[in-house]
């Protein structure tokens, strides 16, 4: 469970555009993939 709470879930905004959102996750890794996939969830849908 240590290595799945690495993800992260990002919300930045530009100057240009304060109110355009910017998300940006981090990718899990193989082992990451494993755990979510045996675990039946989707990092993408979990915080």
């Amino acid at each position: 469970m240590q290595d799945l709470g690495t993800l992260a879930y990002n919300v930045t905004y530009t100057a240009l555009n304060p109110k355009a959102k910017i998300i940006l996750t981090t990718r899990p890794t193989p082992l990451q993939e494993k755990a979510f996939a045996l675990l039946g969830g989707n990092p993408a849908r979990t915080q």
